[in-house]
């Protein structure tokens, strides 16, 4: 397999670089774009050969697109486009905030991102497709006293994606985003050296109790750029430990079972409810070693319960919100004994579509992403995370909805298991208390009938 060229903006240092190191990890020929162009050539050379860096003022449209073209130029494509250049403001009230330094900041955040974005889809539109995942940030969802231009340049990141990715799922380019939350790069570090940043303060706010890695959201950043992430375009995945979906006022990181700790030695344990989907993760699971066991009330009969695909044998059908509530319940209660888990319930887009005809699926799936929500909040201090992966249309469902889809069909079971697959695994371990949509762009598209 050729090895793709990726380009990550902002590659120099944090998330970025931590995203460079995991693409070069992967085999992946990778391009470190960075304003500190002296940086990104070290880095580059600690990836080793084959590896470039390249010197570039994002918040510049002009200096962006010279960018593409000399990929273009030099590579003849580029295969994905990791948007992570941006800066924070400086805490400024919005009432001392200057024209100029509001402008700076989104030129940076928005346009930049905009402007790699529309160079990037020309090249892949010539080449039969590629890749895009924007850095967006936990701010797009949250507002943040003194960080007026920072949230507002974050939220305007999820609406391009959105926008992007319906527009250009014909020409075979996906385009999703991902959300972090606190994540201990180096700025982070230094602002907790300054006394400016409480880390035990903010894992108060975090669920899971802890910051992130870069690692961490370097792994989800692969993910949504891999083949296993084939159905998914238009979204947004939040790495923030559940505090995303945390809205009380005390604080979160409460234990409510052992404290958290690591899965024994041996093979995990991963038990599924039933189904397409569930049968087609069984696949995945059981190739790699990973032992398998139904869904029920001795799932644990291995001594450790590591996850769960809590799955319906009816969904859309009256019921299923009680039968995924009573096996996350099964399932929470052996891993608040043990420290450890992850769990998926499984539901639909429907919670999200405002749809005639739908009788209670909508109802049942808004009703099951909010519980998931709870869940992750309650039990993420015991080292419990939970999400809940909601889909689109699949292969043999009705296709009345197939006009809307941006990616212009149907999923395959086999394409949602490779997402329960990322989010039971380590590689999402910040990844916690999220609506995951894998819908071909269903959830994200807001106009008429794709034709």
């Amino acid at each position: 397999m050729t090895a793709r060229i990726v380009l990550v903006t902002g590659a120099a240092a944090g998330i970025g670089w931590a995203t460079a190191r995991a693409f070069a990890e992967a085999g992946d020929r990778v391009l470190l774009a960075d304003i500190d162009g002296s940086r990104a050539a070290a880095r580059a050379l600690e990836l080793g050969a084959g590896h470039q860096a390249i010197t570039v003022d994002m918040a510049d449209p002009n200096a962006v697109a010279a960018m593409i073209a000399r990929i273009a130029a030099q590579h003849g494509r580029l295969d994905v486009l990791v948007n992570n250049a941006g800066r924070i403001d400086g805490g400024t009230p919005v009432t001392e905030q200057t024209p100029e330094g509001f402008r700076s900041l989104l030129a940076l955040n928005l346009g930049g991102t905009a402007t790699a974005s529309e160079a990037a889809a020309a090249l892949m539109r010539r080449q039969g497709g590629g890749v895009i995942v924007n850095v967006a940030s936990g701010a797009a969802l949250r507002a943040i006293p003194l960080r007026n231009g920072y949230s507002a340049s974050k939220a305007g990141v999820v609406a391009l994606t959105r926008n992007h990715a319906c527009a250009w799922a014909r020409d075979g380019i996906r385009v999703n985003a991902i959300a972090p939350g606190y994540t201990r790069t180096e700025l982070v570090d230094r602002l907790i050296a300054e006394g400016r940043v409480d880390p035990a303060k903010a894992a108060r706010r975090i669920p899971l109790g802890r910051m992130g890695e870069p690692a961490e959201i370097a792994a989800a950043i692969l993910h949504l750029a891999s083949p296993d992430a084939a159905y998914m375009t238009g979204a947004l995945l939040v790495a923030d430990g559940a505090s995303h979906a945390y809205g009380g006022s005390e604080d979160v990181n409460v234990p409510r079972g052992a404290l958290p700790a690591p899965p024994p030695p041996g093979a995990p344990v991963i038990a599924l409810g039933p189904g397409a989907t569930a049968e087609a993760l069984a696949a995945r699971l059981v190739a790699r070693g990973v032992v398998t066991v139904p869904a029920g009330p001795d799932m644990d009969r291995h001594g450790r319960l590591d996850g769960l695909l809590n799955t319906d044998p009816l969904p859309g059908e009256p019921g299923h919100l009680d039968r995924i509530f009573l096996g996350a319940q099964a399932a929470g209660r052996i891993m608040l004994r043990q420290g450890f888990g992850a769990i998926v319930n499984l539901t639909s887009v429907l919670g999200q579509l405002g749809l005639p005809e739908t009788g209670p699926a909508g109802p049942e799936a808004a009703a099951i992403g909010m519980l998931t929500r709870t869940m992750a909040c309650e039990w993420g201090a015991s080292g419990i995370r939970v999400n809940c992966l909601a889909t689109g249309l699949l292969a043999g469902e009705e296709a009345k909805l197939l006009p809307r889809v941006p990616l212009h069909r149907a999923g395959q079971p086999a394409e949602v298991a490779a997402v329960a697959d990322f989010l039971l695994s380590p590689a999402s371990g910040f990844v916690s208390g999220s609506l995951v949509p894998v819908d071909g762009g269903l959830s994200a598209h807001g106009g008429l009938d794709i034709v």
